[in-house]
């Protein structure tokens, strides 16, 4: 059941003899200087055997010349156009597998990671037999002990699923062990490759936003489990003060991306069906009212429903 604790003293990845390896991949969209800052943080890990991956996704300016000067042996690998988080993190998955990693590492390049994350990520999912993906204890950046989330629950039974677990908690070092979650946050992903040969990849009509969550439900189908290791860390730079991204394209694919999902992995007819459909749309234009930019924002929603209705997925209005 997700939420439980599974293990308090994840075994030692490196006992026991060869170490995993991992790939980790970084996705950028004009977004250079987030994403060195991000390799910095990834080159401080304290794990030894690792190739590090950035997919430039369509960037205006291609990254490679900057990346190639600071950081001569990382693999950059460009996508002529943005095919979004999920197109864009799937480039990066297949060289994962064409390098034949054990792991990849799916990972945000507006993010800073903790040396020891990578290690203590790799000490879950090699305790835990039915491993689908593990993520880390996620902190808001510009206040660094407050938790952004643990990971999501989500019911796609219900339609308003709630905020993400943790959400605003100081960590007062009360976080141990590995706990099972619905869903992981998608900021950052350790995912065993032999299960994304067992699964597939993230589902590139969804674009952005809520493909992780069906990633998850996916894994849980196929008999895997979703984890957080509350002992690997990771600040993003998501705002505490707003408690994450508030944009009209955010809203839009939430809206529309919801009610996929939650459509594809619970199917509903009659008034069960009706009532999820109400409690989406109601959610997010209450969410929607709430923000500085109201009329976008209503906007926003009323245009992932639409799109939702009609069968409309991959990149959006908003791109």
């Amino acid at each position: 059941m997700a939420g439980t604790r599974v293990r308090e003293e994840p075994p030692d990845a490196t006992a026991g003899g060869r170490r995993p390896h991992v790939a980790v991949v970084v996705l950028s969209w004009n977004g250079l200087d987030e994403t060195l800052a991000c390799l910095e943080s990834v080159g401080r890990s304290d794990w030894p055997e690792m190739t590090t991956i950035v997919v430039d996704n369509g960037s205006d300016q291609p990254l490679e010349p900057a990346i190639a000067e600071r950081f001569p042996n990382v693999l950059v690998v460009r996508n002529e156009a943005n095919l979004g988080f999920a197109g864009g993190m799937n480039t990066g998955t297949r060289k994962a597998l064409e390098l034949d990693a054990d792991y990849v590492l799916l990972l945000n390049n507006d993010t800073d990671v903790d040396p020891t994350m990578i290690r203590r990520l790799l000490d879950a999912a090699e305790g835990q037999p039915d491993t689908g993906i593990v993520s880390p204890l996620d902190f808001f950046r510009d206040s660094p002990d407050t938790i952004s989330m643990i990971g999501l629950r989500f019911n796609p039974r219900r339609g308003y699923q709630g905020p993400p677990l943790g959400r605003g908690e100081r960590d007062t070092g009360q976080f141990h062990g590995v706990r099972e979650v619905d869903a992981s946050a998608g900021t950052a992903m350790l995912v065993p490759l032999p299960v994304v040969r067992e699964v597939g990849l993230l589902d590139e009509d969804l674009f952005f936003y809520v493909e992780d969550v069906d990633w998850a439900l996916r894994m849980r189908k196929a008999g895997r489990r979703n984890y957080a290791a509350m002992e690997a860390r990771l600040w993003h730079a998501q705002a505490a003060s707003s408690g994450g991204e508030e944009t009209p394209r955010v809203t839009y694919y939430t809206t529309r991306n919801t009610f996929v999902v939650t459509a594809r992995h619970a199917p509903m007819r009659g008034p069960r069906a009706a009532l999820r459909h109400l409690e989406i749309l109601g959610a997010n234009l209450v969410h929607a009212l709430r923000s500085p930019e109201r009329r976008e924002q209503v906007r926003a929603v009323l245009a992932g429903w639409r799109d939702y209705r009609h069968g409309r997925l991959g990149p959006g209005p908003w791109g």
